[in-house]
């Protein structure tokens, strides 16, 4: 392994962490009113940041979400520690990876992501939340989290993900949209 690597590596996790924590924070200020039990929200933004970090950073960014859950769970969740702490954490960070592989594997999304369609985000942003809610909530329910029921608490953090990261990565495409739009409008400006 080349020293190249190993600094972008260290950058893109720690890039990672850092975002979803701060997603994180911003979903608590903004919009803790979602919230079913602590970690489970019918609307949770971060799991866009999620789509995006492991489609952008593969195995880095979920290894730096990961790390951020440890935080988060660390600072907010008193209730997950040791074990549980961990399988959360690589529930959270790897999901996503998870159900990118599955979707490289067969051909709905290409390894250096051209010719991403929407189509595709949506069959990812789908599969994602699936696989986060049923790999969270198994997770807990083996562990016995405390006030955590299952067959309840499935459905919210399915319906929290899936729009969550609907919205935040149709909230990204119009901000790029619109810069786009704007650049092409200065191309035209002649009074430069």
């Amino acid at each position: 392994m080349n020293k190249a690597y190993l600094v972008e590596a260290v950058v893109l996790v720690g890039i990672s962490a850092f975002l979803y924590w701060a997603g994180f924070e911003v979903q608590g200020w903004l919009f803790s009113f979602t919230e079913h039990i602590p970690g489970v929200n019918w609307f949770y933004l971060p799991s866009g940041l999620r789509v995006l970090l492991v489609m952008v950073a593969g195995a880095f960014g979920a290894t730096g979400i990961f790390l951020a859950t440890i935080v988060i769970d660390l600072m907010h969740m008193p209730d997950i520690r040791g074990s549980m702490m961990l399988a959360t954490a690589l529930a959270s960070g790897f999901g996503a990876w998870v159900a990118l592989w599955l979707l490289r594997r067969i051909g709905v999304i290409s390894e250096g992501l051209t010719g991403l369609t929407t189509v595709a985000l949506l069959q990812f942003a789908l599969l994602f939340s699936i696989f986060n809610a049923l790999f969270h909530q198994t997770v807990w329910l083996i562990s016995n989290r405390s006030g955590s029921l299952f067959m309840v608490d499935v459905w919210p953090m399915f319906v929290g993900d899936l729009l969550g990261a609907t919205a935040f990565l149709y909230g990204l495409k119009l901000v790029l949209s619109l810069k786009r739009a704007r650049s092409s409008d200065d191309d035209w400006d002649l009074s430069r």
